[in-house]
């Protein structure tokens, strides 16, 4: 069976997750993808993972690409390891289950013999609507960067999903999802979450791994439709990314805007 090396680039990045206790833990890293999908991860500020810690990578090969076409005609691979090696500036991980996808199809479903999705016995419960009342005014310096990933709160492990995204100066995040989805599931039943921007699009491979990279700590909020705010994020939301415009026009889309509590620098995960 191939590998994710024959549809990703071996040398890539990962956006890796975990928990640590109670904190959701995001950090964007360089990873080398092994012929036994074994990730090597090099982290040159700070590595916060241990050994024997469950962790979710997400992986893609938008390097040079940095917007879907309407069919997501990219690699994107959603990667969940457990950590068997760790030292202050690497980890490396071995894979439980991973699905590959190309636009709508799955390449590789790969599942460890005797490994079981969890349960998940939360509730999922209304999310409150966002209290922002004014209209949309967009970053310019993040214009360019037109896909970030989403980390949800999953039972076992983060759950991560490649997003196109919609920022505020302030740091504001406004993502579109589908009702019922799984990243959807997970914020009706916890709405604190991640979002990462690694801005691949504006900087080399060295640079974005070393520092140029940006993790909000926020919590979803909904933007209910027929308010201004939905009606200037969505005309702002399709300027920014056109292949999102066939989206607005279903109704079971709904519209998040993650309410930043925290930029996160990898710094903040330097071991004592």
């Amino acid at each position: 069976m191939p590998g994710i090396n024959q549809y990703i680039p071996r040398n890539t990045y990962a956006v890796v997750s975990a928990y640590r206790g109670d904190e959701l833990v995001g950090i964007v890293a360089g990873a080398v993808i092994e012929d036994d999908d074994t990730l090597r991860l090099r982290f040159p500020k700070a590595n916060p993972f241990v050994v024997g810690q469950e962790i979710t990578a997400h992986l893609d090969n938008r390097t040079g690409v940095e917007e879907f076409t309407p069919d997501i005609r990219v690699h994107r691979c959603s990667y969940k390891g457990v950590v068997v090696r760790s030292t202050a500036g690497e980890a490396e991980a071995m894979p439980v289950e991973y699905v590959l996808r190309y636009s709508t199809h799955t390449l590789i479903d790969f599942r460890r013999p005797g490994y079981e999705y969890p349960s998940d016995p939360r509730t999922e419960r209304p999310i409150p609507p966002t209290d922002l009342d004014i209209r949309m005014i967009p970053d310019p310096k993040e214009q360019e960067n037109k896909l970030g990933v989403w980390i949800t709160r999953a039972r076992e492990r983060p759950h991560t999903t490649v997003m196109a995204f919609l920022s505020s100066p302030a740091d504001d995040i406004f993502v579109i999802s589908h009702e019922g989805t799984f990243k959807s599931q997970n914020v009706h039943r916890d709405s604190r979450c991640l979002f990462a921007i690694d801005h691949r699009s504006s900087f080399h491979f060295q640079k974005a791994i070393d520092w140029n990279y940006t993790v909000i700590r926020g919590v979803a909020r909904t933007v209910p439709r027929g308010t201004p705010l939905f009606d200037s994020v969505q005309g702002l939301f399709i300027e920014k990314n056109p292949w999102e415009l066939m989206f607005f026009s279903d109704p079971k889309v709904e519209m998040f805007h993650i309410s930043p509590e925290e930029v996160m620098c990898p710094e903040k995960y330097c071991r004592d």
